[in-house]
């Protein structure tokens, strides 16, 4: 049976369209990334010597051969520090068996006075052994925290002396150079965190 002429155009749209869409799409640039902010440059991070959550020392050099997700936060946080860091793990747990490809996660305490090496020690075993983290003086901290652009507000302490602190939420990328590469805004989304890095670090190294 012949099909009908009205037919027969829709097919061949149908296949021109298809022979359209494969010519302009076959060359075009993978999708943007989901999360990621990328700097135009990489830039050095800078300097600092502070100690991590076993009290050994600890500086720049220590955050490079792998891609990094650093933190900034603090032990007595209510909500966004351990949502932030459950997410973090879970986006390194995607790497699970890749060796170097898998990205080390850092948090750095911006209440250093609080949070000596095993307070930081045991809030984050909670969630990741190998999560490193950083404290250190607070001077020493602050300076960090200031040269990363972290924001950092002390709340007043109550009668109690419990207190918050306010800070900056992103979560910083750095590239296998120890270079800062890039952040991650809230929301913080595993799905899409994680397609990101493996996006960079397939084309990165």
């Amino acid at each position: 049976m012949n099909m009908p002429r009205a037919h027969l155009l829709i097919v061949v749209a149908a296949l021109l369209a298809a022979v359209i869409g494969f010519l302009v799409f076959r060359d075009a640039p993978p999708p943007a990334h989901q999360a990621v902010t990328l700097l135009p440059e990489p830039r050095p991070l800078p300097a600092f010597a502070l100690v991590d959550q076993h009290g050994a020392p600890i500086d720049e050099q220590a955050l490079t051969g792998r891609w990094h997700l650093v933190f900034f936060g603090f032990t007595h946080c209510p909500d966004i520090c351990p949502m932030t860091l459950q997410t973090l793990a879970a986006v390194r747990g995607r790497f699970d068996g890749e060796g170097s490809r898998q990205p080390g996660v850092v948090f750095v305490s911006i209440d250093p006075a609080r949070d000596g090496p095993e307070m930081l020690g045991d809030y984050l075993a909670y969630y990741d052994p190998d999560i490193i983290g950083i404290t250190g003086a607070e001077d020493a901290v602050a300076e960090f925290a200031r040269a990363m652009g972290v924001a950092v507000v002390m709340g007043e302490a109550d009668a109690q002396g419990h207190y918050n602190v306010d800070h900056t939420t992103a979560v910083f990328l750095l590239d296998p150079k120890g270079r800062l590469a890039g952040l991650f805004r809230i929301p913080h989304r595993v799905d899409a965190m994680a397609q990101d890095l493996g996006r960079l670090i397939g084309s990165r190294g």
